[in-house]
This record gives structure tokens, C-alpha cells and sequence, in this order.
């Protein structure tokens, strides 16, 4: 199994990397075309069609991929539902479009909104060839595929903003991703699965499959709720500084998280009755995610002053401290992600949805709180309102996998230790040399010396953690 998996983690960082090096080149040339108005009706809009597809992805493809047994009959039958469910989907958000426009005051919504979910009939092409080939672990294929639709899809937005098209361009360079994504899902897997008749053998997988998707789509809402609530509070240009600090802070990890889940969830639901190896899995993946997640978010907090002038613009300058505060929380908010797919591969969703009731119950309230102090009071809500429902939601799902709550934390606090050190000094060196020197030279200095610091301290106070991380990355460590 350890073979399988870290065959399947390298192809999938493999097309991971070559499709996102393009779309981090791309998203800066991008945003110097582009304005926080711009980027106001892209967060709302992304926020309604993204929590619809939560409920297809983790609803219909995460019950196909748990599914031990698939034979041609129960393919037919799922890709019945699969069209059934997006085509719902899609006219649902044409109703909704001129409605959602009204309450958010900004008639740009209903159009770009009507647009966006065509990817739920382009998805149509290709959804269960690459739910197929994920069940499966042919993740070569879908590395590939992933890479160049990805590529594709940032090229298009790029050349687009230059000439013109504002946040049209960032609509349409979906699109495109997507249709060139579906197309190459089928042609890699090489097989076209026909529609099939519904019947009582899916009955039982249906059960699964409405629960997770409902609570995918409640979890979304509530994680990104804060984009639905902005807009109501939030001008139209703090909004569009709201958002880009987000999605700056979310890229690592709305790129690599993916990555593991894909990985995970398969994997957990062929060891699944093996509780010891996936225990030993399970905090093996928190510890390697720590340690790399850690210097990634907290390095970005320490450097948004000098970072955001040099590849943004000073257009983009009052983002910055957003970026920062939003950053600080992103470390958890990762690790909380890897709890969903061991939880899902032992079918206890009613611990996953009880965990979604505690966040929405603190978040929400705080989401609400934070908005009467404008974006970085949003941003402000995150660090706090998060920290205290991830404990308490960590320690449940600790207990209904009967890993001691101590063992996980034991796995993670190491890494967030030393990247304080490294948050810490960064950050004062920053404002030091920013009073004699360029942003672009001062970001430079930064990422060197928060490099040194965490890369020294990791070998001196966590040298085990580290040495398995590298030995990880050589392929050649033991249990």
C-alpha cells in the first residue's frame, strides 16, 4: 500500500505542479489587469456555483469511489444520476441568477452566473470517466490531464484580461479549463459509459451518497459563507480586496489539498478495515502536511506587505494586511480538510456532519460579527472563530477513530512552533528594510532568511519529522 500511495501522490503532484506553475505565472499578469470591482462579482458568483458542485463531487463521485464493487450496470445507473443531478443543478442557478442579482445589488451577478454554470452540462462529457480513473488510482492519466487543462485554462484568462475583457476573462478561462479537463477525462480513460436504467441496487449506495453530499454542501457553505455575507455588508471595492486577499491565501491549498483527498480517499477505503494502519496513515499525513504548510501560509502572512507591491501593484496595496490575517488560520484549515476523507472511508458521516453543525454554529455568528468591521474584521472572525471549532472538532473525530487526541496534536505542533519563530522574524526584518529598500528586493531577503530560519530549526527541534519528509520525497522511508 505505502508503494501505491506515494506512486499515486507523485503523479498527482507531477501535473499538480505543471499545471499550477502556469496558473501562478498567469494569476499575476492577470491581476494587474484586472480591479477589486472585478473581483467582487467573481466572489459571489464563484461561491454560489462552487457550492453546487460540492454537492455533486462529494456526493456522486466520493459514493462511486468508496463503492468496493462496479460493474458496468452500476456505471449506467450512476451516470443517470450524475446527468440528472447537473442538469438540475444548471437551471437551478438559471432561476437563481436574476434573484441573487437584486439581493446583491449588482445586475453584472445574473449574467455572469448564467455563464458559469454551464460547466455542470460540459462536466457531462468526461465526469465519470475521471471518477473512474480516480477509483481507480490511475493517476498519471489524470495528472496529465489535469495539467493541461489547467494550463489552458490560465492562458485563455490571461490573454483575455489583456485585451480587455475584465472579469469576463476569469469566466470564460473556466470554461475553457473545463471543457478541455472533461474532453481529456474521456479520452484518457478510454471508455464511454452509457446511461442506465435505475434500479434497487443503488438504492443502498444512495444512502451514502445523499449524506455526503448534503453535508459536502452545508460544509461549503459554511467555510465560505463569509463571501456571502461580505457582500451584503461590504462595499463593492473592499469586497473585490476581501476576495483577492482569499484567493491569494487559499491558492496552496485549494491546489494541494485536492491533491491529497484524491489520494486519501481512495486509499483509506481500500484499508479500511485495517484500523492500525490507518491510524499510522491518518498522522502521517497531518505531520508532513504541518510541516509543509506551516512555512508555506505563515511565510506568505510575514511577506504580504513586500509581496503584494512587487507582483500586484499598488493597486492591490490595501489587501495586504487581509492577506496576513487570512493566512494566519490556513495551517488548520488545511489540516482540518484531511479528517473528511478517512471519516467518509469508514461511512461515519454522522460524525462529519455533527462537526459541520459545531463550525456553523461559530462561524457563522462570528462571519456576522466580523463584517461590521469591514474586511479585516472578516479576515480577523477566520483566525479566531476557527481555532476554537477546530479543536473541539478535531477532538471528535480523534475519538471516533480511537487516535488519541494527544497523538494528533503531538503530530502538528512542532511545525507551528517553528513557524512562529519564522513568522516573527520575517516579518520585523520586512519592516525594517522597507524603509531603504524596493518591495521586490526586501521580498527577496524575506523568503531567504523565513527559508533559513525554518529549515534550521525544523533540523535541529524536528529533525524525526524531517528526515521523514525527506526520505518521503526519496521514496525509500519505512514504516
Amino acid at each position: 500500500m505505502k508503494s501505491i500511495v506515494l506512486h499515486s501522490l507523485k503523479w498527482v503532484a507531477i501535473g499538480k505542479i505543471l499545471g499550477q506553475s502556469v496558473r501562478w505565472l498567469t494569476t499575476i499578469f492577470t491581476l494587474r489587469f484586472l480591479f477589486p470591482e472585478d473581483y467582487a462579482v467573481i466572489a459571489l458568483s464563484s461561491f454560489f456555483t462552487s457550492l453546487l458542485w460540492a454537492f455533486s463531487k462529494n456526493g456522486i463521485a466520493a459514493a462511486l469511489i468508496r463503492e468496493k464493487d462496479v460493474d458496468d450496470d452500476i456505471l449506467g445507473q450512476f451516470y443517470t444520476l450524475t446527468i440528472i443531478a447537473h442538469t438540475s443543478l444548471f437551471l437551478l442557478l438559471q432561476l437563481l441568477a436574476p434573484v441573487l442579482a437584486v439581493v446583491y445589488d449588482d445586475p453584472r451577478l445574473e449574467d455572469v452566473i448564467r455563464v458559469s454554470s454551464l460547466t455542470f452540462l460540459i462536466s457531462l462529457i468526461g465526469f465519470m470517466s475521471g471518477t473512474m480513473l480516480n477509483k481507480e488510482m490511475r493517476f498519471k492519466k489524470l495528472s496529465m490531464v489535469d495539467a493541461a487543462s489547467e494550463s489552458v485554462g490560465a492562458l485563455s484568462t490571461v490573454f483575455m484580461a489583456w485585451y480587455g475583457l475584465g472579469y469576463w476573462s476569469i469566466v470564460f478561462g473556466v470554461l475553457a479549463m473545463e471543457t478541455v479537463r472533461q474532453t481529456g477525462y474521456l479520452i484518457r480513460a478510454g471508455k464511454w459509459v452509457r446511461p442506465g436504467k435505475l434500479t434497487s441496487k443503488i438504492k443502498g449506495i444512495l444512502d451514502f451518497s445523499w449524506k455526503a453530499a448534503l453535508q459536502a454542501t452545508v460544509g461549503y457553505s459554511i467555510f465560505n459563507l463569509d463571501i456571502a455575507i461580505a457582500g451584503l455588508y461590504l462595499s463593492t471595492t473592499d469586497l473585490g480586496f476581501y476576495q483577492f486577499a482569499a484567493v491569494l491565501a487559499m491558492m496552496p491549498a485549494v491546489k494541494v489539498l485536492p491533491l491529497l483527498r484524491q489520494v486519501a480517499l481512495p486509499v483509506y477505503s481500500k484499508i479500511q478495515d485495517q484500523a492500525s494502519q490507518i491510524e499510522y496513515y491518518f498522522l502521517k499525513s497531518q505531520r508532513m502536511s504541518a510541516l509543509l504548510f506551516v512555512p508555506v501560509f505563515w511565510g506568505v502572512a510575514a511577506t504580504a506587505n513586500t509581496m503584494v507591491p512587487a507582483f500586484f501593484g499598488e493597486k492591490w496595496v490595501p489587501a495586504a494586511m487581509i492577506i496576513t490575517l487570512y493566512c494566519l488560520s490556513m495551517p488548520m484549515r488545511s489540516l482540518e480538510q484531511l479528517f473528511g476523507p478517512v471519516l467518509k472511508s469508514l461511512n461515519k458521516m454522522n460524525v462529519i456532519i455533527v462537526n459541520t453543525i459545531i463550525f456553523a454554529a461559530i462561524l457563522i455568528p462570528g462571519f456576522y460579527i466580523g463584517a461590521q468591521f469591514g474586511s479585516g474584521g472578516m479576515a480577523l472572525s477566520w483566525l479566531f472563530s476557527f481555532f476554537i471549532s477546530f479543536m473541539i472538532a478535531s477532538y471528535r473525530s480523534c475519538r471516533c477513530l480511537n487516535i488519541r487526541f494527544k497523538r494528533f496534536i503531538g503530530a502538528v505542533y512542532k511545525p507551528h512552533l517553528i513557524g512562529l519563530c519564522m513568522l516573527t522574524a520575517t516579518w520585523w526584518l520586512g519592516q525594517y528594510l522597507m524603509q531603504s529598500m524596493t518591495p521586490w528586493l526586501v521580498f527577496i531577503i524575506q523568503v531567504f532568511t523565513g527559508g533559513v530560519i525554518y529549515t534550521g530549526l525544523s533540523l535541529l527541534c524536528a529533525r524525526k519529522e524531517s528526515m521523514e519528509l525527506i526520505n518521503l520525497v526519496r521514496n525509500r522511508n519505512s514504516k
